[in-house]
């Protein structure tokens, strides 16, 4: 699975994504805070998409799918 981060999660890691092997989005968040040290609760606030479609923590993963995490954005 590759992960890929957008927004302010790739500017505080300085990573654009990684590479992992995972069967859940659940697994690849702990995946991700585990490699670039980003809290658990930080990467499940954000808006979490599986193959160009929005997703939640407990949907299952393929080899070969693309998870990208957003940051949540705010305005006004």
């Amino acid at each position: 699975v590759t992960i890929k981060l957008f927004g302010t999660l790739r500017l505080k890691t300085g990573c654009k994504g990684i590479e992992v092997e995972v069967s859940t989005v659940k697994e690849g968040c702990v995946a991700l805070s585990a490699a670039t040290g980003l809290p658990f609760k930080e990467i499940k606030r954000c808006i979490i998409v599986v193959n160009g479609t929005q997703s939640k923590l407990s949907a299952p993963l393929q080899d070969g799918d693309e998870l990208a995490f957003f940051s949540p954005s705010g305005g006004g």
